[in-house]
């Protein structure tokens, strides 16, 4: 190891034995597979065995951080976990705000993963070379925010925190981990794979430092960031954050309005940060060093607590799918879903998903009143309060859509397959793809199922026309946000802009490697090509790459009426060929030998 960027060593915790250890990964490793993303699927797949039970003790939750972790780079203060999806069977990498990243780094460690299953309800607490397993069971069934201030108080100044709700008890396959109250590993169940482990939360507090290469490179652009972000002036993004995409979205038909009917919401004026920023308490939850500060706090009631008040911390994705999605127009509504699914510790997404996905069962007298327990209909905030929590604790039809909207519509059947809207199990971000000429083609084709940050195709066209011109600008944006993700840097940064040159120089400056544009697109291709083959040892194949039922229907309102994902599914086929060609995997997506050899993965994928 060069001793640059990286600590060389990544910590391994048995928690069934309540043991650990180190390994020390040779140089080419990093090299190859950066850190984050990259480096978490090298170790997945190099040390998961294939059709591992993702809730069972074998699979691995692997911390990961990057190169640039505890140094002072723009927009850093990230983490990544890494391990089988309960919710899909897939591949999983899901990002988090917070400092658990910069103080794995200054423990000495690049990544810890986690094995096997506690007895009891515990919490692992690192400390530089110390690892303790405290134990929680007076903190088992208790939401995230308070389990977060309770191992504040336990543990020293400083530490980052990360913990699981109910829904990971209760191994909601959706289910997410909370760091520092307001950041999230969203998508995928992560939260649920903790559960399993009884690991209530993770505690790292880190003494060590971390130096740079070529600390030079590194200040100029931090100077240059933080040059460009003070001359914004009247943006929207930088006053409310993420909540300022509404309108935006909306106008480009992208808003998922009651369980994906349409793209287009007639009451989205009411979701406008405006309309709730007399609520913002000033304070600010944001990533560590980051000058964006673009998480907002805003007071409501607690929705457990009448009387008591609460911040919560709305983002984009929720006031889509907690809003439009089901026809929710008050924003105090959704800040109150927003906060309870982050205290019982939910995906927004993939739960907005489930209560927009009944209440259209609902509506169409799929499900009734006396499954459900009350009426649910589109507009219905105090149903879809009580649905919320009855997905967190698995109580009645809670129970069923638990599992996601996929596995629910195969259970409930009568025709509900048609209104479960995801892609290989993961439910659909706040980004209808009716909207955008391609970027269904992102939502089939990413490896963790339907994520809006696995690399958009660079177009504002509308999809009425063949999308075959705009996939080869989706490989780059992939490949871009794959150093992105192993970097781990935030992917705001566009806001900037911060460019994939820039992005390549803070790597080379924090490691002391030598990549360029046309190496970084090699680097993006090996990642994508390794998460392809997790993915077929646990038996995915091109008939997953596709896209719901929904997404075939055309939208009757708004800027996109009359539009489908694709002009036809004949084109939508000619592009995803396209895309397994530009990638060099065979007409099944099956990455060819030769391709896995120019990639350097042959040893692995051999083993």
């Amino acid at each position: 190891m060069s001793g640059y960027g990286w600590n060389g060593k990544i910590l391994w915790v048995d928690i069934t034995n309540k043991t650990s250890r180190t390994e020390d990964l040779p140089s080419e490793v990093y090299e190859n597979y950066i850190g984050g993303k990259g480096l978490g699927a090298y170790l997945l797949y190099r040390s998961l065995a294939a059709k591992t039970e993702p809730l069972g003790p074998d699979n691995i939750l692997f911390f990961m951080t990057g190169p640039l972790q505890g140094l002072p780079a723009p927009s850093v203060g990230r983490w990544t976990l890494v391990t089988k999806s309960p919710l899909t069977g897939a591949f999983l990498d899901t990002h988090s705000g917070g400092p658990l990243g910069r103080e794995i780094k200054n423990s000495g460690y690049d990544a810890v993963a986690v094995t096997g299953k506690s007895e009891k309800p515990i919490t692992l607490v690192i400390e530089d070379e110390s690892v303790r397993f405290d134990d929680a069971e007076d903190l088992w069934g208790k939401g995230t925010q308070e389990t977060t201030r309770v191992l504040h108080e336990r543990n020293p100044k400083g530490s980052a925190v990360y913990v699981i709700g109910p829904a990971g008890e209760n191994l909601v396959l959706s289910a997410v981990g909370c760091c520092e109250l307001a950041h999230q590993t969203g998508r995928g169940g992560a939260g649920a794979v903790l559960g399993s482990k009884n690991l209530k939360g993770v505690v790292v507090k880190g003494t060590k430092k971390i130096v740079s290469k070529q600390p030079e490179s590194l200040r100029e652009i931090s100077k240059m960031v933080a040059k460009l972000w003070k001359e914004k002036e009247g943006d929207d993004f930088k006053l409310f954050g993420t909540g300022s995409l509404v309108e935006i979205a909306n106008q480009g038909s992208f808003f998922p309005t009651r369980n994906w009917q349409n793209g287009f919401f007639e009451e989205y004026e009411n979701l406008l940060p405006e309309k709730y920023n007399h609520l913002a308490t000033g304070a600010h939850l944001s990533c560590p060093h980051c000058i964006m500060r673009c998480t907002h706090a805003y007071k409501i009631e607690d929705p457990s607590n009448p009387g008591s008040e609460v911040e919560s911390t709305i983002e984009y994705e929720t006031l889509g799918l907690c809003g439009g999605n089901l026809g929710i127009s008050d924003p105090v509504a959704v800040l109150r879903l927003n906060f309870l699914a982050d205290d019982l510790g939910l995906d927004t997404i993939s739960a907005g998903s489930a209560i927009g996905f009944a209440m259209d069962a609902y509506e169409n007298g799929i499900l009734t009143e006396d499954e459900i327990g009350f009426t649910l209909r589109f507009g219905d905030a105090e149903a879809a309060l009580k649905l919320m929590r009855k997905i967190a604790y698995r109580d009645g039809i809670g129970e069923i859509l638990a599992k996601g909207v996929r596995i629910a519509a195969q259970e409930i059947g009568k025709g509900s397959e048609e209104l479960a809207v995801h892609v290989k199990g993961l439910e659909i971000p706040a980004w209808d793809p009716r909207g955008k000429k391609g970027l269904g083609l992102s939502y089939a084709t990413a490896a963790v199922g339907a994520s809006h940050l696995r690399g958009w195709p660079k177009t504002t066209e509308k999809p009425d026309s063949s999308a075959l011109d705009v996939i080869e600008s989706m490989v780059t944006e992939r490949d871009t946000k794959h150093l992105t993700d192993s970097m781990i840097m935030c992917h705001f940064t566009w806001h900037f802009p911060l460019s994939r040159e820039h992005k390549i120089t803070l790597v080379n400056g924090a490691t002391g490697l030598a990549y360029d544009s046309e190496s970084i697109s090699k680097f993006g291709q090996r990642v994508d090509t390794l998460t392809r083959i997790f993915n077929i040892r646990e038996g995915f194949s091109r008939k997953d790459d596709i896209l719901p039922p929904k997404f075939w229907s055309a939208q009757t309102a708004g800027n996109a009426e009359g539009r489908k994902a694709f002009v036809d599914e004949d084109d939508f086929e000619r592009s995803l060929d396209m895309y397994y060609n530009l990638r060099g995997w065979d007409s099944e997506g099956v990455p060819t030998e030769d391709t896995v050899e120019e990639l350097g993965l042959s040893s692995l994928v051999k083993q």
